[in-house]
């Protein structure tokens, strides 16, 4: 049985932007870690770029008075255009400054594969001096499946870089077409982190339901990656704000109330306990 150290709660689960809001009930359900979002136009409970000292020390002091660690950051931003990079900068910097130990990305356009290597090795150096490791998503563009990346990731081999296996991610790209369990069988990278949605595609729309309510082959896909890793940190990422248009990945948003939310969060825990060992 695969281990998740930790198993953290994505804020990114819970819809709009009120980050205490989201902190609240991921303690609710008994987590001890979070994963902020700081998602460019998807999930933007932290916004750097009105992240003040004063706002800072507001969510340190949040996290610490409901018993909670941010363990990782969502700061997903295309890192070939030249505004989100800065961002990207600036939320390396919020990442260490809250401990975050990881932040994931997505990376940009396979066309501007020199700008991202410019640019990600740049962030890789700032990572180091933070003690935060830059984490490259699955995400279907520049790093996609983990039987497509491999070159990606050799090229950057002795930086302060790792891989984020999503499994959301990996179905919406390919419409459902990619059968995860045989490429983590066969790729050439391990995942060093794994973000763990469930999802469906149905009269043309791709959702995220609660783990175990989906398309997903759950089971096998954790065997699978505990072939290549027993114990791994884990995202549990739950996006029920949103839909995607499968024909051309568009966004819908949708606005799930606290208790569709909760119960959400609570069966996916519930069912991960059959297929992985987990302390919340």
């Amino acid at each position: 049985m695969i281990r998740f150290e930790p198993l953290c709660l994505c804020t990114n689960s819970v819809p709009g932007k009120d980050l205490f809001h989201a902190l609240d009930l991921a303690r609710a359900c008994g987590f001890t870690y979070v994963e902020l979002a700081a998602i460019d136009g998807i999930s933007e409970q932290v916004n750097v770029d009105l992240l003040t000292d004063e706002a800072l020390g507001q969510i340190r002091a949040s996290l610490e008075s409901r018993g909670l660690a941010c363990f990782a950051v969502s700061g997903h931003c295309d890192m070939t255009d030249p505004p989100s990079f800065r961002r990207l900068l600036q939320k390396l910097r919020f990442a260490g400054a809250v401990g975050a130990r990881f932040l994931n990305t997505r990376c940009g356009p396979p066309e501007r594969y020199d700008v991202f290597l410019k640019n990600v090795r740049e962030a890789a150096a700032l990572a180091r001096e933070l003690g935060v490791t830059l984490q490259l998503e699955s995400y279907g563009d520049i790093v996609g499946t983990a039987s497509q990346c491999g070159p990606v990731f050799a090229e950057l081999e002795g930086l302060q870089v790792g891989y984020t296996y999503d499994t959301g991610n990996n179905f919406r790209f390919a419409r459902g077409a990619v059968d995860q369990a045989a490429d983590l069988r066969a790729g050439a990278v391990t995942p060093t982190y794994l973000h763990l949605k469930d999802a469906s595609l149905l009269d043309g729309w791709i959702r995220n339901e609660a783990i175990g309510g989906g398309q997903l082959d759950i089971p096998g896909i954790l065997s699978a990656l505990e072939a290549r890793t027993p114990v791994i940190p884990c995202g549990l990422e739950l996006p029920t704000s949103f839909r995607v248009w499968a024909e051309d990945l568009s966004f819908d948003f949708l606005s799930p109330d606290d208790q569709a939310v909760l119960e959400t969060i609570r069966s996916s825990v519930d069912y991960l306990r059959r297929y992985a060992s987990f302390d919340l």
